[in-house]
C-alpha cells in the first residue's frame, strides 16, 4: 500500500494547508492587480492622452502617485482600499505558506 506521492513526500495536513495558502496568495495578488488596473483606468479616464499613467512598470513611487491621484480624483472611492486589502491578504497567505512548508525552521 502506497503512503506517499510519486516523489516520496507524504501529503500531510500541514502541506495541504501550505498549498491552499499558496493558492490564496496567488489569488490575492491577481485580485489586487485587477483593482490596481481599475484605479489606473479611473485616473486615465479623466486625463488627456499625453498625461495618462502607463499600465506597465510599477515602483513604490509610482504606486504612491497612483493612489494619491486616485484619492484626489475620487475622495469617496474605495478601489485603492480593496487593492491594499487584497495585497495584504496575499502577503499573509504567502507567510502562512512559508511556515507550513517549513521555510523558517
Amino acid at each position: 500500500m502506497a503512503t506517499g506521492t510519486a516523489i516520496g513526500a507524504s501529503l500531510t495536513p500541514r502541506l495541504i494547508v501550505g498549498l491552499l495558502a499558496l493558492g490564496l496568495a496567488t489569488t490575492g495578488l491577481v485580485v489586487a492587480n485587477m483593482f490596481l488596473y481599475a484605479v489606473i483606468g479611473e485616473i486615465n479616464g479623466r486625463k488627456p492622452a499625453g498625461e495618462r499613467i502607463s499600465y506597465f512598470g510599477f515602483t513604490p513611487g509610482k504606486m504612491s502617485r497612483i493612489f494619491a491621484e486616485y484619492r484626489r480624483i475620487k475622495p469617496a472611492g474605495r478601489l485603492h482600499v480593496y487593492a491594499w486589502g487584497s495585497f495584504a491578504l496575499a502577503m499573509i497567505s504567502l507567510l502562512a505558506c512559508a511556515v507550513c512548508i517549513g521555510f523558517f525552521g
